[in-house]
């Protein structure tokens, strides 16, 4: 396998299923139950899901990058 094809592999493996985990959770919540804190995270259940968004969007981007170098 090439050092690409390795790099691409893992970054499709870095994604997980945290956003998806987050999304069902979360699903039917309200505007107001959505901006209260989650748990002891210290976070919003929507800053949470924003969290996990903008870490799926890096990955994507990274992934895109390498698609782009030369082998």
């Amino acid at each position: 396998m090439t050092p690409k094809k390795t790099t691409l592999r893992y970054l499709e493996g870095a994604r997980g299923d945290d956003l998806y985990r987050a999304s069902a959770a979360f699903r039917g919540m309200t505007l107001y139950q959505m901006n209260e804190q989650y748990g002891e995270s210290g976070k919003t259940r929507q800053q949470i899901i924003d969290g996990y968004e903008e870490r799926e969007r890096e990955i994507d981007a990274a992934i895109e990058w390498v698609k782009g170098v030369q082998p």
